[in-house]
């Protein structure tokens, strides 16, 4: 089992099947507010949905278009962080996460990002990282601007989910 320490409370977990079970419960916990951001959150209702993901996460790795973990603080589950949409002729990708509000305020997430990039660029060899965050969604912007990535665009209209166009906001940062 993989585990990347970032610091002595927080660390980054490659996920398994076994996992569902702890993942859900942490959806089920902020199903609500994840949910105004991340359309899965509303239909990932089972145990086997959430399993589903994992095998599927871990299909898409061996192939190298994936790359996720589980965030870990103080050994419990606390969200998740991934590298998708893989654009392998161009050397980029994008950065997905989330973090259970209890857990947010405290860094994790600044920190998680960081470590990720840090993969992505010496591990992955990849060149430019791309974050796309609601325009409305206000922590998770905070997260590319705490981790130093540019703000490239607002896309308007670029997404459309819980029933309306969404504005996105579009981050860079590049392996210098």
């Amino acid at each position: 089992m993989f585990i990347n320490q970032i610091n002595e409370k927080i660390a980054l977990k490659l996920p398994s099947k076994n996992d569902a079970q702890d993942l859900l419960a942490l959806i089920d916990e902020d199903r609500q507010e994840l949910s105004k951001w991340l359309p899965w959150a509303k239909t990932t209702l089972a145990v086997s949905d959430e399993a589903n993901f994992l095998q599927y996460g871990i299909e898409k790795m061996a192939q190298v278009d994936f790359w996720f973990a589980i965030i870990l603080v103080n050994g419990e589950p606390a969200g998740m962080i991934d590298l998708h949409d893989f654009q392998h002729d161009h050397f980029r990708c994008q950065i997905g996460y989330w973090l259970a509000s209890r857990f947010q305020g405290q860094g994790v997430m600044h920190l998680s990002v960081s470590a990720i990039a840090a993969i992505a660029f010496n591990e992955l060899h990849l060149n430019r990282l791309e974050i796309l965050a609601d325009s409305r969604n206000k922590k998770s912007r905070n997260v590319a601007e705490r981790c130093d990535f540019d703000q490239d665009a607002i896309l308007k209209q670029y997404a459309f989910y819980n029933g309306q166009f969404r504005d996105m906001v579009l981050y860079s940062k590049l392996n210098s």
